[in-house]
């Protein structure tokens, strides 16, 4: 077991500094010492630097909840911050090799072309278990929900998305898929798809591995 970013938890805001470089994460980890330190000072070397004996009493039970949650925060939050972009990412589970998940997105997309919702979800989710932020495979699977009409389920993916710094390159496919989900919206309420002549028009969005996902799934929309 890697015990490297378990440790890192350890300490409030040295994950998200580690590993992201977040200002916040900087601030946060620089609070908890002064505060930490200042308690050890008023409790043990210069007892009457407050007026207030009280002080310690009730510094120590704060900084330990704060110590608390922010492990506890930071452990469930782990993967997704370790996972730092497209290309430079590795899996949270190293029980699969690295081109057996990417096989994923493959064996995911032809599932997907084939019709076969359940296995293509099965697929794109085990992907994301690994690669939080692969965001080639959270678009593909909000155009899954968007087909089976799981619209929430669909926005939620979408708006995951929007969290991650790389998503600036792919605005223009989240803008289309959020258009489309709004298309197929309204046939749910018209008995009309105008989604199909959007789709139709659609280029995609390739992938480093020369595949073209995003073009068979828009076109598919219908």
């Amino acid at each position: 077991m890697n015990w490297g970013p378990a440790i890192l938890c350890c300490w409030p805001g040295l994950p998200g500094l580690w590993y992201r470089g977040r200002w916040s994460s900087l601030m946060l980890a620089i609070t908890f010492a002064i505060l930490l330190n200042l308690t050890i000072v008023a409790s043990f070397i210069w007892t009457g630097i407050f007026n207030d004996d009280s002080f310690p009493a009730i510094a120590w039970p704060v900084l330990l909840l704060i110590w608390f949650s922010s492990v506890v925060i930071a452990r469930r939050n782990l993967p997704d911050v370790m996972s730092l972009t497209k290309d430079d990412r590795f899996p949270a589970n190293d029980s699969e090799p690295e081109g057996a998940i990417d096989a994923l997105f493959i064996e995911a997309r032809r599932e997907y072309l084939k019709g076969h919702w359940n296995e293509a979800q099965s697929l794109l989710q085990r992907q994301l278990k690994h690669y939080p932020r692969d965001i080639e495979s959270r678009l593909m699977l909000a155009t899954l929900f968007r087909h089976t009409r799981q619209f929430d389920e669909a926005t939620k993916q979408l708006n995951q998305v929007e969290k991650y710094d790389p998503a600036i390159n792919w605005k223009n496919e989240i803008a289309r898929e959020r258009e489309l989900l709004r298309l197929v919206h309204e046939f749910e309420l018209t008995q009309h798809d105008p989604a199909a002549d959007l789709a139709d028009n659609n280029d995609g969005f390739i992938r480093d591995d020369g595949l073209s996902p995003g073009a068979d799934i828009v076109n598919d929309a219908a």
